[in-house]
């Protein structure tokens, strides 16, 4: 019977409406992830493009190197060359956009805390073509980094283009970033890791299917053009046995305290050369550009990103090198990596950590050996471990570490190993009291630089995610604990835009707005931290 009063009908009404809403919000959601499969496809042609022309660069580095090898004092023209080569592409970051110095990827997660602009025209030009000239010139630094940054420059393009929501450009931008990561490994898996672990976006289902479709689809494209094979061509590499697990841990004990040392160095020789302001910029890359030519003319396997380096050695060259040759070469590769990244030259930090990592690895492998030879521990393994070790030690992302190196190699045999070793790393850094490499490198950069950029900017309104255990989760907005000088204006939970009140109780899942004064960097990495998970 019919209710006199209407209410049935008004209920109905209200049912009616509530499935409207939904289909509307998952019609979004299904139109953002084509969307961001197309960026994933653009970005997996782009990635490959850039490794072609840094490839192209580097054999024509060594191809010099020989002609000069004939020519009487060539040892001292190949310094020239790549002072040359160096120095332009220090000249298009200080002159053209200085966001496209270094690797790119504390830029990013500035982007996405909106402390910092997006120019992504500008920054694509320079990042591709200063990448090049740089790595190509012998600076050692890696071409990772910058496939990153590319992917999120193309990330903010496409909201551009396809004038987005501009509460999904901050998705657009970070599922760009992991696709580049992707693309750039030949590992779909870490990039989609890389977005949720580094990137720190909240575990929604736009960010996790956004992350993980531009991923696979950045990596059919490199697949496709660069072949199937993981990123390092490793023959045979032995199971690391379980007696040998005490080795394992003393491993990620060590590379966990050398990645704090390395993390370190980093930042402080970058806040040295920016000081030093007599010696414009360019001429830093151009100086550190002829001392890598000179290097390069006694040890060219030291200069560049050194993948064909760490190739070497996960493929038994830790074996047959001698002790002195792998110590020798740890060292030589940490200075040359120190000093390119210091002048802001474009370009990451990614291959060399590996390459640095294999060769402690190797080392400490090879200790092992002849100090226990019965655990038949293999100085290739450990060499894959010291990667993900000391990877996990700086970037403090254990995860995104472990399945990387599993990608890369296509050792799936070692993931007990590769657990083990980047938990103890991770751990033990996090108990030196270290800063992840990109956080310390993205605060280091807004005190020199400042948070606006010379931009005239009061307030800044940024969109954090809630995850589930996060520290403000079930709390009132009243009993969050922001930090003083912040406010919550805004919230969205399930596609419904809320306006919040201090009663409100924040759930996880929820998108909060939060306004905070454009000077207070840290109240911004503070509620990142407060809106993650446990």
């Amino acid at each position: 019977m019919p209710s006199p009063s209407g209410t049935e009908s008004q209920g109905d009404g209200d049912a009616t409406l509530g499935i409207r809403q939904a289909e509307t919000v998952h019609a979004a959601r299904r139109n953002f992830i084509l969307l961001v499969g197309l960026l994933g496809l653009v970005i997996g042609l782009e990635a490959v493009i850039f490794q072609w022309a840094l490839f192209g660069a580097e054999v024509s580095r060594g191809k010099i190197r020989q002609h000069l090898a004939g020519v009487p004092f060539g040892w001292a023209v190949l310094p020239v060359v790549c002072f040359a080569g160096a120095g332009l592409a220090g000249w298009l970051v200080q002159r053209v956009e200085p966001d496209a110095s270094g690797s790119g990827i504390p830029h990013v997660k500035g982007v996405l805390l909106h402390l910092r602009p997006m120019r992504w025209l500008r920054l694509t030009f320079v990042k591709f073509f200063g990448g090049i000239l740089a790595i190509g010139s012998g600076l050692s630094l890696g071409r990772e980094g910058p496939t990153v940054q590319l992917g999120a420059a193309a990330g903010a393009a496409f909201g551009q283009f396809f004038r987005t929501n501009p509460r999904l450009t901050p998705q657009l931008i970070s599922c760009g970033a992991g696709a580049g990561l992707a693309a750039a490994f030949n590992a779909p898996l870490a990039g989609f890791l890389f977005v949720i672990e580094e990137l720190r976006r909240e575990m929604s289902p736009t960010t996790y299917g956004g992350a993980l479709v531009a991923a696979v689809c950045a990596d059919i494209v490199t697949r496709s053009m660069t072949g199937q094979l993981p990123a390092f061509r490793i023959t045979t590499v032995e199971t690391m046995p379980l007696s040998a697990l005490p080795a394992v841990i003393a491993l990620g004990v060590l590379l966990g305290a050398v990645a704090v040392v390395w993390n370190r160095a980093i930042v402080a020789g970058s806040a040295m050369m920016s000081n030093v302001r007599r010696v414009p910029r360019w001429l830093q890359s151009g100086i550190m550009g002829a001392i890598v030519g000179l290097v390069a003319w006694w040890a060219p396997q030291a200069v560049g990103g050194g993948h064909s380096t760490a190739e070497w050695v996960l493929n038994g060259g830790c074996a047959t090198a001698t002790i002195g040759w792998l110590g020798g070469m740890l060292v030589l590769k940490f200075v040359l990596t120190v000093g390119s990244y210091s002048t802001g030259a474009p370009g990451g930090i990614f291959a060399p950590m590996l390459l640095m990592g294999s060769l402690a690895g190797a080392l400490a492998g090879r200790a092992v050996g002849a100090a226990f030879p019965v655990l038949g521990v293999d100085p290739s393994a450990m060499a894959i471990l010291g990667m993900a070790a000391w990877f996990a030690g700086s970037v403090r992302a254990p995860l995104t570490g472990m399945v990387l190196m599993l990608e890369m190699t296509g050792n799936y045999h070692q993931l007990f190993a590769l657990s083990v070793v980047c938990l103890v790393a991770y751990l033990m850094a996090e108990q030196l009291r270290d800063e992840p490499i990109y956080d310390a490198l993205l605060e280091a950069d807004l005190h020199r630089r400042g948070v606006n950029s010379g931009d005239d900017v009061e307030a800044r309104h940024v969109v954090f995610g809630i995850q589930n255990g996060s520290a403000v989760e079930g709390k009132k907005v009243r009993d969050a604990g922001f930090p003083a000088g912040c406010l919550v204006v805004g919230l969205e939970r399930r596609g419904k835009e809320f306006v919040p009140h201090g009663s409100l109780v924040i759930e996880a899942g929820d998108h909060i707005t939060v306004i905070f004064p454009a000077g207070n960097a840290e109240a911004a990495l503070a509620i990142v931290d407060m809106c993650r998970g446990s």
